[in-house]
C-alpha cells in the first residue's frame, strides 16, 4: 500500500501503524470469536456403536451441556477399528471446540501401538475433563469353583491344556488387562499363566460364552448385566480397583488378592477436543463439565447406568491419561502386541 503525499520516513511509519492495526483487529476478532463460543452446535463423537455404556453416558451429558452452552449438543457414533475411526476423526477436526471426543480409558493415546497406520497420540488431543469412572473385573464360570485370583492361577496351571480366558476384543482394554495379569503372575511366581485367550466382540457375547461354559474365565467391564449374572452361571472374583464396589461388596479387590498393581485399572471417562483448541474454549468447556457434574439429576442418571460419576479437571485428566498410556504401552510392548508401523 502506498501513501504518495507523505515523505518516505512518514510513509513507513504510517504503513507500520496501519499493519499493526490490521493485526490487532484480527487478534481482537479471534478473541471475540473465542469469547462468544459456542455459536453453533457442538458434536460429541462416540467411537463405538449406539447402545453401550459410553454412548449412554455421552447422551446424558449432552442433555445438560445443551442447557449450559445454549447450543444443541449432538452425539454422533463413529465406530470401528477398536475406537480408532472415531479417534482419528476428532484428531483431524478443526480445533475450535465444536468437535469433542468421549472415551472410556486411555486407549486413544496408545492406539498408535496396536492399530496399523494410526499416527495419532495423546499429544494430538486436548483433555477437557473426566466425568465418570468405569470398573473392570475378573469373572469365572461357576463350575470352575474358584473364589480368588490365586485359586484361578492354580486352576489354570493345573488344568491340562490350560484355561480358556475371554475378553471383550483383541487389543481392547480387557485384553490388555489380561496380558498385564499374565505378566504379573510370571513375575511373582516364576511360572507363566497357562491360559488361552478367547476374544469376543463385546460384553454381551463374552457373558454368553462364559455362562455357557465355552470359556472358564473372563476379563470384563463392570455393568448391571455382569452384576445380575452373579450366581447365575457366573461368579465375579475380583474388581480392578482400590476399594470394593458398593454394589458387590462380597467381591475382593485385585490388591486384596495379591495384585495391587492392577488396582488402578479403572477407566476414567474423559472428554477431549483436538490439540490446538484455544485455551479460552477449553476453559469454557471444562467449566461446563464441572457444572454438569454437580447436577443431581445427571449424577442419578449416571448411577443408573452403573458408572461412578465424578469430576476431574483438565490438568488432572491429562496427568491420569499420561500415566495410563505409559502403563499400558509397557504392557503392549512386553506382550508382543505392538504392531510395526
Amino acid at each position: 500500500m502506498n501513501f504518495p503525499h507523505f515523505p518516505i520516513g512518514a510513509r513507513a511509519l504510517v504503513r507500520n501503524l496501519f499493519l499493526a492495526g490490521v493485526v490487532a483487529l484480527g487478534a481482537s476478532h479471534g478473541q471475540a470469536a473465542e469469547t462468544d463460543f459456542p455459536k453453533q452446535p457442538v458434536t460429541i463423537i462416540v467411537p463405538f456403536a449406539p447402545g453401550g455404556s459410553l454412548d449412554a453416558t455421552a447422551r446424558v451429558l449432552a442433555e445438560k451441556l445443551r442447557d449450559l452452552l445454549g447450543q444443541p449438543v449432538l452425539v454422533v457414533n463413529r465406530p470401528g477399528a477398536g475406537s480408532a475411526v472415531g479417534a482419528r476423526y476428532v484428531a483431524q477436526a478443526k480445533p475450535d471446540g465444536y468437535t469433542l471426543f468421549i472415551a472410556s480409558g486411555s486407549a486413544f493415546g496408545f492406539l498408535n501401538l496396536i492399530v496399523p497406520n494410526f499416527e495419532y497420540q495423546l499429544k494430538d488431543y486436548a483433555p477437557l475433563g473426566g466425568v465418570a469412572v468405569y470398573t473392570s473385573l475378573f469373572a469365572v464360570n461357576s463350575s470352575a469353583q474358584v473364589k480368588t485370583l490365586p485359586e484361578l492361577v492354580k486352576l489354570a496351571n493345573d488344568r491340562p491344556g490350560g484355561l480358556s480366558f475371554c475378553t471383550t476384543g483383541v487389543s481392547g482394554l480387557n485384553h490388555l488387562q489380561l496380558e498385564m495379569f499374565k505378566g504379573l503372575v510370571k513375575s511373582k511366581t516364576g511360572t507363566a499363566l497357562n491360559v488361552i485367550h478367547v476374544p469376543y466382540n463385546g460384553v454381551a457375547p463374552a457373558l454368553t460364552g462364559l455362562r455357557a461354559g465355552e470359556v472358564q474365565a473372563c476379563a470384563l467391564p463392570y455393568s448391571s448385566i455382569v452384576r445380575n449374572f452373579e450366581g447365575n452361571g457366573i461368579h465375579n472374583i475380583a474388581v480392578q480397583r482400590r476399594e470394593r464396589l458398593k454394589a458387590m461388596p462380597q467381591v475382593g479387590t485385585t490388591g486384596e488378592q495379591g495384585y495391587p498393581e492392577m488396582d488402578d485399572n479403572e477407566q476414567l471417562v474423559t472428554l477431549s477436543a483436538p490439540a490446538g483448541t484455544p485455551a479460552s474454549v477449553v476453559a469454557k468447556l471444562e467449566a461446563a463439565l464441572q457444572t454438569a457434574m454437580k447436577d443431581a439429576d445427571i449424577v442419578r442418571k449416571l448411577n443408573d447406568l452403573d458408572v461412578q460419576p465424578t469430576f476431574v479437571g483438565s490438568s488432572d485428566a491429562r496427568k491420569w491419561l499420561e500415566k495410563d498410556v505409559a502403563k499400558f504401552s509397557k504392557v503392549i510392548k512386553a506382550s508382543g502386541l505392538a504392531v510395526q508401523q
